[in-house]
């Protein structure tokens, strides 16, 4: 069982307050393979973090936390299944509604899977995607579970559905996209408390694809796409946040292969972690 390493203070699995669980899958991609390396890269350079949050002035030490490792994959000959395989491995573990949930992809497919085994047990969810792509694709390389498939499928299941950072579209995205997704350019993210209070879900599931960063800041990623959030944008969407009940939050796409010798995708994804863990415990309704 692998440990998180900056986390000092890990208790045990029936006291933590926060579960962290790895999924190191990659399905169909269209180029660099590399991100089912990422929870063991993402643990290994979490190191290099210190507790305390100046953001959010609290300490990890004061969060209940515990890491269960990665999740068994079993490898099917079709995508579409092994997500399936995912989904019915996380419905095993996510069973307590007093816990929140952070999963470390893998690829943006791994979204999916998590999504549903969390609306399993938390059924008014809102959805929030942090990327630089769209992900509307209704199906892509002939599968419909991949990794640009993702917000098409979590609207089967949801209308509340909130887009923030995305910058490139496909042709067979965008009338989607702009007709059943909420919006939200990094110029204007304090539109999202606006949204947010006309929505009346109880809970959020959060996604971080890391290529909502800037590549200058966020190099280590598949398909990188210039103008950028920068790391000022997502304290700010987690102060936001922090006033909701934020109940799962996952970090995709880092690319421990395109990360050497820095690695500081994969240290940016842990920063990312450390925050949201921070943010969150502060909710207080």
């Amino acid at each position: 069982m692998r440990i998180f390493p900056f986390l000092r203070n890990y208790t045990s699995l029936e006291q933590a307050k926060y579960l962290i669980i790895g999924i190191p899958y990659e399905g169909y991609v269209n180029s660099r393979l590399g991100t089912f390396k990422a929870p063991s890269y993402i643990r290994t350079y979490s190191e290099l973090i210190e507790n305390f949050s100046f953001y959010f002035s609290k300490s990890l030490e004061e969060v209940d936390l515990f890491d269960i490792g990665d999740i068994f994959i079993k490898l099917d000959e079709n995508n579409d299944k092994t997500v399936y395989n995912i989904y019915k491995n996380l419905r095993n573990v996510i069973i307590d509604i007093k816990k929140r949930y952070i999963f470390i992809g893998g690829d943006h497919s791994i979204t999916i899977p998590a999504f549903l085994a969390i609306k399993d047990v938390f059924k008014d969810l809102i959805y929030i995607h942090l990327d630089a792509h769209a992900d509307c694709h209704d199906k892509y390389l002939d599968q419909i579970y991949s990794h640009a498939n993702v917000v098409r499928r979590i609207s089967e299941y949801t209308n509340n559905i909130i887009s923030i950072g995305v910058r490139t579209l496909d042709d067979f995205e965008k009338g989607f996209f702009f007709s059943n997704i909420i919006n939200i350019d990094l110029s204007n993210i304090s539109y999202l408390k606006k949204v947010l209070e006309n929505i009346k879900s109880k809970y959020i599931y959060l996604s971080l694809d890391i290529d909502f960063f800037d590549p200058s800041i966020a190099c280590a990623v598949s398909n990188p796409v210039y103008d950028g959030a920068d790391f000022k944008h997502f304290i700010e969407i987690l102060r936001i946040l922090s006033e909701y009940m934020v109940i799962a939050f996952d970090v995709v796409e880092v690319n421990p292969f395109l990360d050497y010798p820095s690695y500081s995708t994969s240290t940016l994804a842990a920063h990312a972690i450390k925050e949201f863990i921070i943010s969150s415990s502060v909710y207080s309704k």
